[in-house]
């Protein structure tokens, strides 16, 4: 993505284990190197930069996966509550469907915010787990681990330009099954 005339920001995004919770930068850079070592195209390039002293900024990808999203009279929403993950990309739709939800719910109880709660996670929980669940199962397809499965990623890829082979492949995992409540 290029940001100004001098500068240029890359988004890498990968699976390894070589690094910790919470890296240094020294340390992002040097599991930078050992991961991309082999990859072509402009690559070499950018390794050089970051071995320059290059700014890099490194954050995981993780998934919450909690029992409940409500304890006393606090209540978790969006990511706080149901993260499915970054490589989603559903974070703001599931955000506002779980306040919506939320907020219709607390107006039907008329103050008995434990009845609220309730039915708050009973009317969304089987949804969101099966978010979050397809999630994990398409962080193998953004962050393959070998060769050909970036093959079949890209593969893939091109295929879904073709909306019935998306269909076909993908199914479910694609479309929203979720009747959102009228709390009119």
């Amino acid at each position: 993505v290029s940001l100004r005339d001098d500068q240029t920001l890359f988004l890498l995004t990968f699976r390894s284990e070589l690094l910790r919770e919470r890296p240094k930068p020294n340390e992002v850079k040097q599991a930078l190197h050992h991961i991309y070592a082999d990859v072509e195209w402009e690559m070499p390039e950018i390794l050089k930069c970051l071995a320059a002293g290059a700014d890099v900024y490194f954050a995981s990808v993780s998934q919450i996966n909690l029992d409940h999203w409500t304890q006393g009279r606090a209540a978790l929403i969006g990511d706080a509550a149901t993260c499915a993950s970054l490589l989603a990309g559903e974070g703001t739709g599931l955000a506002m469907t779980e306040a919506y939800v939320l907020a219709g719910e607390l107006q039907r109880a008329n103050g008995d915010f434990a009845k609220a709660f309730a039915e708050y996670e009973h009317k969304l929980k089987g949804f969101l787990e099966e978010k979050q669940h397809s999630a994990l199962k398409m962080a193998s397809f953004f962050a393959p681990q070998s060769k050909f499965a970036i093959k079949v990623r890209d593969w893939g890829i091109a295929l879904a330009s073709y909306p019935f082979l998306t269909k076909l492949v993908a199914g479910r995992s694609i479309r929203d099954d979720f009747d959102l409540p009228d709390y009119q």
